[in-house]
């Protein structure tokens, strides 16, 4: 597979599990190799546009060729795992269902209270569900509860495997990783593994709507089966009303399955003398049985097939939505992407502007080399900003407003002032757009001249732009012989 097709392929949950693995792993001597690696075979497969696109295709094509490099195992430990909750939850859930309705069905009389079937086999189900959303949407807990839920799947694959193949990696490099917390701190992983669970959930409710089908038309042609209601105050148009409105799906397509008001009344269960009377017609029975399986179907088994497919979409979605702004992406995004001495060269294709913050002094001519050779942009305009000069504000954002290929933001490395370094960030991202490239050069003076950073400056400086978790804004530090 050559490295176009490998930057376009979709991430999945077992990808995120390895890449989050591998990259707690990976040392300064291996990204040296990679960085040859991904600067002739995977940046050039990657075009230019959105850089949050850019840069998931990227990370996916360097995890294909970590992975062609050492074995990893726990996304695939992880995939097992969900894979074999499910089955089990679908399995019990299915005898459960079945259980009820045949508990229901060959009772002694052989007699089915049609509203507690109606009941027990779907209100109540739906009643938790709905108890189970109001937890999610109000819990205090949710990132620390996902945590322990991957923690419980990923140490039943262990366990099911013997510690065997799931165990491999973790044992031939050292302690395992903590990929459950590295996910559940990003909000889209976090998203696309609460679908993950979310949809196996539902996976074990269509379980037990299949259970409760099968077991009713098993108890159907075994047993005789008769359907009643009973209530004290006159309710039959009660019972009417509601039979109509549960019906109103299949309706028009099957009449025979809506009881009507006769049917009802001659279903209605009588005591005579302290013993129960259920008559019923065989006209009655039929109605109410395909009534009660046509519930099944449609209030049942049908909401659950088109929740997991909703879950598998929101996953999906989430996983096309990844940023990788996290520090440590970005970190390794940015020691990746890092042109050095011996990489291969890429050709300088954006004009940039260059904004002098604050009026150090710096000019575009002082570091053309590094913007050349490092950030592979040629300096074509430069102005100061942040400046209380109006003439030079105005011409600032007339070169912003000119739509530039690249913007450089010249900073001090002392000077960092988190309130005016984000609202000039918002000033610019506001002129040029989402798109368009913001790298910010930190740099120290010497005796006027452009100078390394200082290390603990820098650090904050990074932190500070990591923060603002924009996939086109970029922090370099000055290095004169780069």
């Amino acid at each position: 597979m050559n490295a176009a097709r490998r930057a376009g392929r979709r991430w999945t949950l077992a990808d995120l599990i390895d890449f989050e693995t591998v990259l707690a792993r990976v040392d300064d001597d291996t990204l040296a190799g990679d960085r040859l690696v991904f600067a002739r075979d995977i940046r050039p497969a990657l075009g230019r546009g959105d850089e949050s696109a850019r840069r998931r295709d990227g990370l996916r094509a360097w995890l294909d060729h970590r992975r062609a490099q050492v074995r990893l195992d726990a996304g695939r430990a992880w995939t097992q795992g969900l894979g074999l909750l499910r089955l089990v939850l679908c399995l019990v859930m299915s005898l459960a269902g079945a259980g009820l309705v045949v508990g229901l069905c060959a009772g002694p009389a052989q007699s089915v209270h049609v509203v507690v079937f109606f009941a027990l086999t779907l209100v109540v189900p739906w009643v938790f569900f709905v108890l189970w959303l109001g937890v999610r949407m109000i819990g205090g807990a949710r990132r620390a509860t996902l945590t322990r839920a991957l923690q419980t799947i990923d140490r039943l694959a262990r366990r099911v495997q013997g510690g065997g193949a799931a165990a491999t990696d973790s044992a031939s490099r050292g302690t395992p990783v903590d990929w459950q917390s590295r996910l559940a701190d990003s909000r889209q992983p976090r998203r696309a593994l609460q679908a993950a669970l979310a949809g196996s959930l539902q996976r074990g409710a269509l379980g037990f709507n299949i259970g409760l089908v099968l077991a009713f038309v098993g108890s159907l042609m075994i047993f005789d089966v008769r359907f009643y209601w009973e209530a004290t105050p006159q309710t039959g148009s009660l019972v009417q009303s509601s039979v109509t409105l549960i019906a109103t799906p299949w309706r028009a397509v099957w009449p025979e399955a809506v009881p009507d008001a006769s049917q009802i009344e001659a279903s209605r269960a009588r005591h005579v003398s302290d013993t129960r009377q259920v008559s019923g017609t065989s006209a009655s029975t039929a109605a109410w049985w395909r009534f009660l399986l046509m519930s099944l179907l449609v209030w049942g088994v049908l909401p659950r097939l088109l929740l997991i497919a909703g879950y598998a979409l929101v996953e999906r979605r989430a996983l096309a939505r990844l940023d990788f702004q996290a520090p440590r992406h970005r970190e390794l995004w940015r020691r990746l992407a890092s042109v050095e001495r011996g990489a291969v060269a890429t050709p300088v294709t954006d004009g940039a502007l260059v904004l002098d913050v604050g009026g150090s002094g710096i000019r575009a001519g002082d570091i053309r080399g590094f913007l050349l050779r490092a950030l592979r942009v040629n300096p074509q305009a430069e102005h100061r900003i942040g400046v209380l000069d109006e003439t030079e504000e105005q011409a600032a954002d007339a070169a912003l407003a000119a739509d530039p290929d690249h913007v450089v933001l010249l900073v001090e490395d002392w000077g960092l002032s988190p309130r005016q370094a984000g609202s000039l960030q918002e000033r610019v991202r506001g002129a040029v757009g989402l798109r368009t490239p913001i790298t910010w050069l930190v740099l120290a003076r010497a005796e006027g001249a452009p100078a390394v950073p200082d290390a603990d400056h820098l650090r904050r400086w990074t932190a500070f732009i990591d923060g603002l978790r924009d996939p086109a804004t970029e922090i370099v530090g000055y290095a004169p012989g780069t």
